[in-house]
């Protein structure tokens, strides 16, 4: 594809966007395919679908603000449409630093005050206040079809199905804001129950790891939502004696938001219906996931950019919910899959990922994980991402595909990162103990665990010294905290920004252990493991080491979390490592 493209071209592209040429030979190609079949995207649009325009992103935010672009509804979460009816102005959109409002007659110099303040309080910086005049009418027309959110909607289109449940165009409706009003929400997971008795036809949400309760629905008004949404989900409607698997596609915002379904007979006569929405662009980069961990990003960027086939194991573990899924996907963009081919085996698959070969594998797959890890090994792959290994037949598979030379990442469920290789020597037949943690000991790249803590909202967070946290400084010295530090504290009375809850998203409290990459080390190593003293890995020289502990440490320095739930963190750390001996 060379002679498609201009020298000057590629250099303006590595110079200015500091894009691989590469990559944006590959973009063309797909660009030139989409026009041919009557649809038109933008270099940089194809570049960021395929994962490879973090640096774009980057870029163009440092121009402006250091944060992203918000358009009218993201503003709408700063500050509220009923606040900015009050002050007769409607805020159009935050674009590099400037601030464009359309006022019907004047804005006062207070209101303005207020409107910047609430949004530099979310670190968003305001160089320029563009002030557009509107025709009153107009401006009010605007307010009005702007300021119903999807919540607000769906409130009323649940009045009008209680009296119409029968009507085929508002169940659609309804389904439709359900998804809209959990995705404005921040929402991971959905949950509708579908009982005989009409107090237990909850709508609930998982927002930041919690479930909340959301609304209430007669049993006549939640029947015909579910049957709507197993039905564009491709399963059964009529069947709810057997559990159920299905997918669907959500426009929303302009682009396409992927729902996994999953249903349940539930007694007493009931069915419970779970939704999984994967919105990719809610996927955090490589260089996002490890921003304060540099030690890690360069040391796992240095092992998947390596081409020779020496074979590699990379593991991330962690419980369930603790957002293994999103670290895997965030180091599959950092490979080069331009050059490289990669493989992945998922059960199912999550996120559809440009230029990795990815393949799903179910409870009603012929074929098991081993099974396709095993054929994969006649497709030539330079990685193999598995999903998860959950059984001794899917381990022995990796482990024989490292053994050949292959990269191979996946997660596992274990509580640290030492007690991943207890967990791996677990899954091992006693026939292939020995052989297998003899590749485990030579050919572990990285051992990744991590959890997922609440982050303070950075809009309505309090701040204290860590001597008025913690009450003494013998406490803050237990703690590793100065006692002058300043630190945050969770609101309880929240704002509009985070739904009056105090917190706003989740961040990684990460651990990390790389073993020392000489052969006598790591035969050190394979002996620990075989011996079950795996605790002792660390003490071996050369291995690399970072405890929960400065993670969270770093994350209370860094006001990211709530100063006493990270000291309960800490307490609760020590308490694991203790009882590991």
């Amino acid at each position: 594809m060379n002679e498609l493209v201009p020298t000057e071209t590629l250099k303006k592209v590595d110079e200015v966007l500091k894009i691989n040429p590469r990559h944006y030979e590959l973009a063309l190609a797909e660009q030139a395919m989409r026009r041919s079949n009557g649809r038109y995207l933008t270099i940089e649009e194809i570049l960021q679908r395929n994962g490879f325009a973090s640096e774009i992103r980057n870029k163009s935010t440092a121009k402006g603000t250091g944060q992203e672009d918000l358009t009218m509804q993201a503003l709408r979460l700063y500050v509220s449409s009923a606040n900015q009816s009050a002050m007769g102005v409607c805020l159009l959109e935050l674009r590099g630093g400037i601030l464009k409002i359309a006022v019907g007659d004047r804005v006062d110099d207070a209101d303005l005050v207020r409107i910047t303040g609430a949004l530099k309080r979310s670190n968003h910086e305001i160089t320029k206040v563009d002030i557009e005049p509107w025709d009153r009418a107009a401006l009010a027309r605007l307010m009005r079809e702007q300021s119903e959110m999807a919540g607000e909607r769906l409130l009323r289109i649940l009045a009008a199905l209680a009296k119409d449940p029968d009507d085929a165009m508002m169940v659609e409706e309804a389904v439709h804001n359900i998804l809209a009003e959990a995705l404005e929400g921040r929402t991971s997971d959905i949950h509708l129950t579908l009982q005989d008795d009409d107090a237990r036809c909850w709508v609930r949400y998982r927002v930041d790891g919690d479930l909340m309760y959301k609304h209430l629905l007669p049993r006549r008004v939640m029947a015909p939502i579910v049957t709507r949404i197993k039905t564009d989900a491709k399963m059964d409607a009529a069947d709810r004696q057997h559990p159920q698997d299905g997918r669907l596609a959500f426009e929303w915002q302009g682009r396409m938001i992927d729902v996994r379904c999953a249903c349940l007979p539930v007694a007493p006569a009931g069915e419970k219906l779970t939704l999984r929405l994967l919105d990719r662009e809610n996927l955090r980069s490589f260089d996002e996931l490890f921003l304060h961990a540099p030690i890690v990003a360069e040391r796992i960027r240095k092992t998947i950019r390596t081409h020779t086939k020496d074979g590699g194991l990379i593991i991330v573990s962690g419980p369930t919910g603790s957002g293994k899924s999103t670290t895997l996907y965030g180091i599959i963009q950092e490979i080069d899959r331009s050059s490289r081919a990669v493989y992945s085996v998922e059960a199912p698959v999550e996120y559809d990922m440009p230029l990795v070969d990815q393949t799903s594998v179910t409870d009603n797959s012929a074929n098991t994980i081993a099974d396709i890890i095993r054929a994969l090994m006649r497709h030539d792959p330079d990685v193999i991402i598995i999903g998860e290994m959950r059984d001794g037949d899917t381990v022995e598979a990796a482990l024989r595909a490292t053994e050949s030379g292959h990269m191979v990442i996946t997660t596992v469920h274990s509580v640290d990162a030492l007690h991943t290789l207890d967990r791996v020597d677990g899954f091992l037949s006693s026939a292939y103990r020995t052989s297998g943690l003899y590749i485990l000991g030579h050919a572990l790249i990285a051992s990744l665990s991590q959890r997922l803590v609440k982050t303070v909202c950075p809009a309505c967070h309090k701040s204290d010294t860590a001597m008025n946290v913690y009450q003494s400084a013998e406490r803050c010295g237990d703690l590793g905290m100065a006692p002058d530090e300043i630190l945050a504290l969770t609101n309880r009375e929240g704002c509009d920004l985070c739904n009056h809850t105090g917190f706003l998203g989740r961040t990684l409290a990460l651990e990390a252990m790389f073993p020392p990459e000489d052969q006598a080390s790591r035969r050190a190593i394979t002996e620990m493991m075989v011996s079950n003293v795996t605790s002792s890995v660390v003490e071996v020289p050369g291995t690399i080491y970072i405890p929960r502990r400065q993670s969270i440490l770093d994350l209370i320095r860094r006001n990211a979390i709530d100063a006493n739930m990270g000291a309960a963190l800490l307490v609760e750390d020590a308490a694991t490592r203790q009882s590991r001996g």
